[in-house]
This record gives C-alpha cells, structure tokens and sequence, in this order.
C-alpha cells in the first residue's frame, strides 16, 4: 500500500511518465515504419534507434534511482526529476543490466521457442506411455504458465538487481544477488512482480486489444486515443509500482514495515 500511496501523491511524476512512454511508442512505431531504400535512410534509422536506446536507459536509470532513494528515505512522494538520470556511473550502470537482459531474453526466448516446439512429441510420449490420449494443446497451456512464471522471476530479479545496484554500486548487487534471486523465487516480492504484471500488464493487454464498434470517422480515431493513452497510463503506474514495491521490500529492515 505504500508503493500506491507514493504514486497517488506523484501524480505529476506519474503522468510525465505515462507521457514518456506514449512518445517512446509512437518514436518506436516510426521507427520502425522508415523505407529502407537508400544508405541516408538506414543511417538516419540506426541513428533514430540509438537515440530511442539512450532515451530508455535514461528514463530507466532514473526512475530505477529515484524509487530507490524514496524507499530508502521512506518518502512518500516520486519527485519528478527522478524519470531522468544525469549521473553517468547510474546511466553505465543500467545500459549494462539492459544489455545483459536483452541477452537473456533473446537466449531464453530462444529455449522456450524450442520447448514449445516439441509440446507433440511430449503429448505423444504421454499418450503412449500412460495409455490415455494427452492433447498436445494442454501440454502448450502447462508450456505456457510455466514460461510465464519464469519470466516474472527473471523480471523481477533484474529490476531488484537493478535498484540495488544503482543505489549501492556493483559490490553491493553482487553482494545482495542470492538473497534477490531467493526472494523473487518463492518469497514476497515474487508475488509482488506477479500481482503487477498480472493486474496492470493485463488490464493494458485487454485494453489495446479491445475494438470498440463505433462509427468510423471521429469516434473511432478518438477511442483509439483514449485506449492508447489509458494503456500509457497503465504502463507507467505498473513500472513505477513495481520499482517502488522491490526497491522498499529489498531493503534493510524495511521488509516487514
């Protein structure tokens, strides 16, 4: 309730942020909608891109940093300043948990593409050995909330580690790394992660893939609007809550408060 109650007298933090996500979406979009028919285009591209990245790590090194002063002064408010990150170490810092995140993520997104890929060699196993039909769906479906669950572990492992290391330097990630990796496993802030993901990452999947009927024209291109920017708003209250939730459970004698 705490991390709600920070959020709730951010406001102006919060919706800066929801904004920042919106423009990052949309930079993302055209982006990725640049023709790629000459040189001059595919280095503007490169250079959008690299822009984009800078952008991500800055806003993430500072909401990462702010939550992670807040809770350690038990504030009660998300100062504004904290969605950018000045500091170069901070900036270092997460472009490097970004970097070994995204190479985590392709690696395991990998393995888990190669499992389910086998789930009808696993049905059929099954089927064979326990003389009863097993459906290669229900066995995609176990596939699935397992892969789910491993992700929030491995998610909210990378934000605690985070937190932790911009707040205290490599020596003390290092140091807390097993009692975070415990933690986001079987204990409070695991249900923390899911609880966030499973509320605002859900209520903003089911909002942006929701389609109103309505007549075309200005209804429709105003409900597309109002989607996209409650799924923004959504965003930024998931992430800011979930930093602030771990960064207040990880720290020394703040657990139980």
């Amino acid at each position: 309730m705490w991390s709600l109650g920070v959020l709730a007298r951010s406001c102006w933090t919060f919706l800066a942020l929801a904004v920042l996500i919106a423009l990052w979406a949309v930079a993302a979009y055209e982006w990725l909608g640049l023709p790629e028919s000459s040189g001059l285009l595919l280095i503007l591209a490169l250079i959008w891109a690299i822009v984009q990245v800078l952008v991500t790590v800055a806003v993430i090194a500072g909401s990462a940093s702010g939550a992670a002063e807040v809770a350690a002064a038990d504030g009660r408010k998300l100062p504004l300043r904290s969605l950018w990150a000045k500091d170069r170490k901070s900036l270092l810092r997460t472009l490097i948990v970004c970097l070994v995140s995204f190479i985590l993520v392709l690696f395991l997104g990998g393995v888990f593409n190669w499992i389910n890929n086998h789930s009808v060699e696993v049905a059929s196993f099954l089927t064979f050995h326990s003389e009863k039909p097993v459906s290669h769906v229900l066995i995609e479906k176990i596939y699935w909330v397992i892969e789910m669950l491993l992700w929030v572990v491995l998610s909210g492992f990378l934000l605690s580690f985070l937190t932790t290391l911009v707040g205290g330097g490599w020596a003390e990630a290092r140091k807390q790394e097993g009692k975070l990796l415990a933690g986001c496993l079987f204990r409070t802030p695991f249900l923390t992660s899911f609880l966030s993901v499973a509320v605002f990452g859900g209520l903003a999947y089911g909002l942006s893939n929701w389609h109103p009927v309505v007549s075309p024209g200005f209804r429709d291109y105003a409900q597309v609007i109002a989607r996209f920017s409650f799924v923004s708003i959504l965003l930024a209250a998931g992430w800011s809550f979930w930093l602030l939730s771990l960064a207040r459970l990880h720290l020394p004698g703040q657990e139980n408060s």
